[in-house]
C-alpha cells in the first residue's frame, strides 16, 4: 500500500500477510486519494456515500476523542456482522484480542499524529474456523481542520456467521504522508457519540449519514517482533 506521498520511508511491522490485495481496499484508497487537494487531507465532510458504494458497507468512521481513546463514529454492516451488534460508540480496541489491543491502538494513534495511512493484516480463530481480514485506516480532517477522524475499511476472506469475532495482528504497514497542511485552530469538543442502536430498518439511512451535511461534519497473541523501516 502507498499513499500519494510519504516521508521517512514506509514503516512495516514484520509478520504474515494474510491474502492478496483487495480490490475494495484499492477502491477506498483511490477514493481517499482523489479527495486530497493541494496537499490537504480530505475533510470528514467530503465523504459522499454515493461515491463510496463499492466499499460503503465495509467502512466505518473513527473519532479520536482524546489521546489513546478512539471510538467508532459511524459503523458499516460488515463490522456490525463481525461483532454481532451496532458498533457505533465502541472503542476501536474492542475489535482486537486483548494481547494486541494496546499495540494496535498505538499504531492507529500514529495515523492521527504523523499523519499516516495504516494497513493491518488480521486473523481470528474460533471453533468454527479461521477468518483473515485486512483493515485500511485513512486520516481525515474534522471541521476545525485537525486530524481527529479516519476512514477505516475492513475486508474479510469469508462471511462471518458466528460473531463476535475479535482479531489478532499479524502485520502492519504505516505510510507517513508529506506536504500535509493542518489548520492551527484548536479542535472543537466532539459531539456526543450515539449510545442506543437504531432499529434495523433505519440502518441503511444511518450509513448514508457519511454525508452528514455538505458543510462541517463532523486467542492467541500474534507475533509482531519489531518495527522495520523500508526505504
Amino acid at each position: 500500500m502507498a499513499g500519494n506521498d510519504h516521508t521517512g520511508g514506509r514503516q512495516e511491522m514484520n509478520g504474515l500477510r494474510m491474502f492478496g490485495r483487495s480490490p475494495l481496499l484499492d477502491g477506498a484508497q483511490r477514493y481517499w486519494d482523489g479527495l486530497r487537494q493541494g496537499g490537504m487531507l480530505p475533510r470528514r465532510a467530503a465523504l459522499d456515500p454515493s461515491d463510496m458504494t463499492p466499499f460503503l458497507s465495509h467502512a466505518i468512521v473513527l473519532d479520536r476523542v482524546r489521546p489513546g481513546t478512539i471510538r467508532v463514529r459511524l459503523g458499516g454492516r460488515v463490522m456490525q456482522q463481525l461483532m454481532g451488534m451496532d458498533v457505533r460508540g465502541l472503542p476501536v480496541r474492542a475489535f482486537f484480542d486483548l494481547a494486541d489491543r494496546d499495540r494496535v491502538v498505538q499504531m492507529i494513534e500514529q495515523v492521527f499524529a504523523t499523519p499516516a495511512t495504516l494497513e493491518l493484516d488480521l486473523i481470528s480463530e474460533a471453533d468454527s474456523g479461521m477468518v483473515t481480514a485486512r483493515m485500511l485506516v485513512l486520516p481525515l480532517l474534522d471541521e476545525a481542520g485537525q486530524v481527529s477522524k479516519a476512514l477505516c475499511v475492513t475486508v474479510t476472506d469469508k462471511v462471518v456467521t458466528d460473531p463476535p469475532r475479535r482479531f489478532s495482528l499479524t502485520n502492519g504497514t504505516l505510510v507517513p504522508l508529506s506536504r500535509v497542511r493542518v489548520s492551527p485552530e484548536p479542535a472543537r469538543t466532539p459531539a456526543p457519540l450515539p449510545t442506543a442502536p437504531l432499529p434495523e430498518t433505519q440502518l441503511p439511512q444511518d450509513i448514508s449519514g457519511f454525508a452528514e451535511k455538505a458543510a462541517p461534519f463532523e486467542a492467541k497473541p500474534s507475533a509482531v517482533p519489531w518495527l522495520r523501516v523500508v526505504k
